[in-house]
């Protein structure tokens, strides 16, 4: 969960968006594609620095996570920094930096990566509504 004082001054549903990237990059983290493919739209789209085309679909990244699960070099923690959320009636736009912290041999080491994650609000079941990521993009900084 986020701490408190990164929600402070967003409304609630920008909250709501701030929530919901940070479980999807705990489900990347943790390997846990389950719930990254419930928060995903099947017709997912990104660019990131794994490839230098637009990668579509989202079977590419369930594969992606899995692999990273049984990685030697999984991440200790992360965070995301400065985030702005952007919210347009049934479309958001999630941006941060997000500094990742590995364990290099007892000491720590960082990456970070510039991010912005598109969201849609769709119609689900009994009126009921729910943001999935359609598009991300990714840079290392």
């Amino acid at each position: 969960m986020l701490e408190k004082s990164v929600l402070a001054g967003f409304d609630a549903d920008q909250q709501e968006l701030l929530q919901l990237t940070w479980t999807l990059i705990n489900a990347i983290q943790t390997g846990d594609t389950e719930v990254y493919a419930l928060l995903t739209s099947d017709e997912l789209s990104c660019y990131e620095d794994v490839c230098d085309h637009r990668i579509d679909g989202l079977a590419f990244h369930t594969s992606l996570i899995q692999q990273m699960a049984g990685s030697d070099t999984q991440p200790v923690r992360f965070d995301m920094l400065s985030p702005r959320v952007q919210v347009y009636a049934n479309t958001a736009i999630v941006c941060y930096t997000r500094l990742i912290t590995f364990n290099n041999a007892g000491k720590p080491h960082w990456q970070s990566y510039n991010e912005s994650r598109v969201f849609v609000r769709f119609a689900g079941e009994e009126g009921t509504r729910h943001w999935k990521m359609v598009h991300f993009h990714r840079s290392p900084v």
